[in-house]
């Protein structure tokens, strides 16, 4: 992983830079958790084709029939590499976030976050 994450964090920026261009800063904490909300289910959903693929993948294999797979292997490395750029973008929303603070109106109370 240390091979690819200074990599990652390039796309990391080129997704916030590019997501800039489109979508002003946040106004809300509010607005930002549920933007990033939306990300990390559609994270989750990616995961979870994924963990369907596998279990796929591994009931062939204890029925020996591992070479009849390679479809199904194509397609999770497909949902891998949309997982890859769902985890980008929730970094980049990351990223975004601590960049809006200055414009983010707290509700009265201060911080929310406990």
């Amino acid at each position: 992983m240390n091979a690819i994450f200074d990599d990652v964090k390039k796309l990391v920026k080129k997704e916030r830079e590019s997501a800039a261009k489109h979508f002003p800063f946040f106004r809300s904490a509010h607005e930002a958790v549920a933007i990033v909300r939306e990300e990390v289910e559609e994270a989750h959903d990616e995961m979870v084709k994924i963990e369907c693929r596998l279990n796929f993948l591994w009931r062939k294999v204890k029925k020996n029939k591992f070479l009849e797979c390679n479809e199904c292997i194509v397609s999770m490395e497909e949902v891998a590499a949309n997982l890859a750029c769902e985890a980008i973008q929730i970094a980049a929303l990351c990223e975004k976030i601590l960049l809006s603070q200055s414009t983010i109106k707290e509700y009265e109370g201060g911080n929310h976050y406990d």
